[in-house]
């Protein structure tokens, strides 16, 4: 069950990097903020900016569970009590993060709430001689 405790850490951890590289691409894209709320009428629409009020929101939503995600994930591979009970609630929030976050969402519930690895949590860490 330790090897897929860390297989949850590192998913998280790249779940997070993820989110920041597709926010920076879509800013590089749409040469920035303001780009990025016009969308629809720099492609000939109207000047309505509903695409670009939701695409704005994913990009905040992304950006906010990268720090989460990205610290749950370091604190998974140290074996951190806390990491285990805030995995659990980034891992419930990466459910909105569809398709990705929704198989790592259910993945990472499994690990963290099974009884095997519970002991990993509370037992001391290991030297590097083990």
């Amino acid at each position: 069950m330790e090897a897929h405790l860390r297989r949850t850490g590192f998913l998280n951890i790249a779940l997070g990097i993820l989110g920041v590289l597709i926010c920076i691409v879509i800013l590089i894209l749409f040469k920035g903020p303001s780009g990025v709320l016009l969308i629809n009428a720099r492609v000939g629409g109207s000047a309505t900016t509903t695409e670009g009020f939701v695409t704005a929101c994913a990009m905040v939503y992304l950006l906010v569970m990268a720090g989460p995600q990205i610290l749950v994930g370091r604190g998974l591979l140290n074996c951190q009590e806390w990491a285990r009970n805030l995995g659990m609630i980034v891992s419930i929030f990466g459910f909105i993060h569809i398709p990705v976050g929704t198989v790592i969402g259910i993945y990472s519930l499994w690990v963290l709430t099974s009884y095997e690895v519970e002991p990993l949590f509370t037992a001391p860490p290991r030297g590097p001689e083990s």
